[in-house]
């Protein structure tokens, strides 16, 4: 009766098992990349990169392993899967993000990443910039567009999950209260629902009709309020 083992293994696989903890070491050392939103976005110059549908993220890992400074605005909303409702993030621009390329880079390790089909273009087939404020003599530098965009990610402006599930049942010419603000205990008359939750409203002030626009929660209607 022979000793020898009953499954062999290959000279692939104990070649494999003999540079494992080579490999392992290796990859522990690729650095970690998130997906944060950068600091700032002066001293750059800023194009749009085209990802391939559904890769924006995995096209910004790349970009990012490569040398870039990338932004990814994303927006959340609500999911309903198998009876289950979950909030998720998606990107904001789906199959866009922008990229920052610096002093002395160039757009040549794009062509290897991953997930990128290319970059956003002008009539003349050169790379489009996105146009960076100037400042002028005796003002300020203004706030560089994609830096005012983060801005407004931050304030939760695209966060669709902090929005009531369904949106007040008000109707054209309804007649309602304000609860909130300046003009709080007026009544209004409703002009028109908004997206986002928003409403038109139509009040009068000083013997004139202003319209304002009111989250849909900074009003009451009269029956709830009696």
């Amino acid at each position: 009766m022979t000793n020898a083992p009953r499954f062999a293994l290959s000279a692939e696989v104990q070649e494999w098992m003999r540079l494992a903890p080579d490999l392992v070491s290796h990859f522990r050392e690729v650095p970690e990349v998130n997906h944060d939103p950068p600091p700032v976005f002066d001293g750059l110059t800023w194009f749009v990169v085209v990802c391939n549908p559904r890769c924006e993220l995995m096209a910004q890992l790349g970009l990012r392993r490569a040398g870039y400074r990338t932004y990814l605005p994303m927006t959340k909303r609500w999911v309903v899967h198998a009876r289950k409702k979950e909030a998720k993030e998606y990107p904001l621009f789906p199959r866009y993000l922008f990229i920052g390329i610096g002093p002395g880079q160039d757009f040549f390790r794009i062509r290897g990443v991953d997930g990128v089909e290319g970059v956003v273009r002008d009539g003349d087939g050169i790379p489009a910039r996105i146009p960076a404020p100037e400042p002028r003599e005796g003002q300020e530098t203004p706030v560089h567009p994609l830096a005012r965009l983060l801005e407004h990610e931050r304030a939760g402006d695209f966060d669709f999950t902090r929005l009531p599930d369904h949106e007040p049942a008000y109707q054209p010419g309804q007649v309602v209260r304000l609860t909130a603000g300046a003009f709080a205990d007026l009544q209004a008359e409703v002009v028109s629902m908004l997206s986002k939750g928003r409403v038109e409203v139509l009040i009068s002030f000083m013997g004139r009709g202003t319209k304002v626009r009111l989250r849909a929660d900074e009003l009451q209607s009269l029956e709830a309020a009696e």
